[in-house]
């Protein structure tokens, strides 16, 4: 059977500008991701975020239909980083994982997500311990689904080295929420809690952020959330003619 792949990859950015697509930098990205989600096949979006926790780091995720497409892709661009990237961003940590949850639109489309990643999986321990803190986090109020995937071996690139600690198994753990404020509250919740702490003694390193995506679909179409602008004052205004 054939299944999905996804590309995980963590970089720095420092302060560069990504985010102003009036600037060189944001037009490189959104040229990057544009190309890649729309003329590779097998590419079907391409999705990325500054980290909420380490503002220096930006998180992206590419979605192909294959391994193969994914590995084609790779060939194409010789690495695992688009040429009109290399001098925005360092540091490349990527990981490939095969998702085996359906939930990818509530994940990437959410207001607010998040990645965990796990290092040094005890697998025996783990076994007994993930499937509460999954629907731990599953059936919190804020949680509008989430990907879950073992990474691929071999590891493309592994800056920090975190890939080789203990076990050398790793997963990834990306998370939709309805907002950061529920994300916020929910994961104080006793279940969660007490789920998190079971799953962090299963594995050599745990680290977990947020970021609110931006898509770049197929067709070319990005999507973003954006925060909408103050409410003005106007309760000193009159009412309109007739309405008195």
């Amino acid at each position: 059977m054939v299944y999905p792949a996804i590309e995980v990859t963590v970089v720095t950015v420092g302060n560069r500008t990504i985010e102003d697509e009036s600037t060189e930098d944001g037009q490189k990205y959104m040229k990057a991701f544009h190309a890649a989600a729309t003329t590779i096949p097998g590419c079907s979006r391409g999705c990325w975020g500054r980290s909420d926790k380490y503002p220096d780091k930006v998180i992206h995720f590419i979605d192909y239909d294959t391994r193969k497409h994914h590995d084609v892709h790779k060939a194409l661009i010789n690495g695992p980083t688009p040429p009109i990237l290399l001098d925005v961003q360092s540091n490349e940590t990527v990981y490939v994982i095969h998702p085996n949850t359906n939930d990818r639109n509530k994940v990437y489309y959410a207001p607010y997500t998040t990645v965990t990643f796990f290092w040094g999986i005890e697998e025996d321990k783990w076994t007994d311990a993930a499937p509460e803190f999954f629907a731990a986090v599953a059936k919190s109020d804020g949680c509008t689904g989430y990907i879950w995937g073992e990474v691929d071996k071999p590891i493309l690139s592994d800056f920090d080295g975190y890939a080789s600690l203990g076990s050398g198994k790793c997963g990834v753990l990306i998370t939709g929420w309805r907002s950061k404020g529920q994300h916020d509250r929910d994961i104080k919740s006793e279940r969660v809690v007490n789920a998190w702490e079971a799953v962090g003694r299963c594995c050599a390193k745990a680290d977990d952020w947020g970021t609110s995506l931006r898509i770049t679909e197929n067709t070319g179409h990005i999507h973003r959330w954006t925060t909408p602008l103050p409410l003005k004052d106007r309760s000193d205004w009159l009412p309109a003619a007739g309405m008195i």
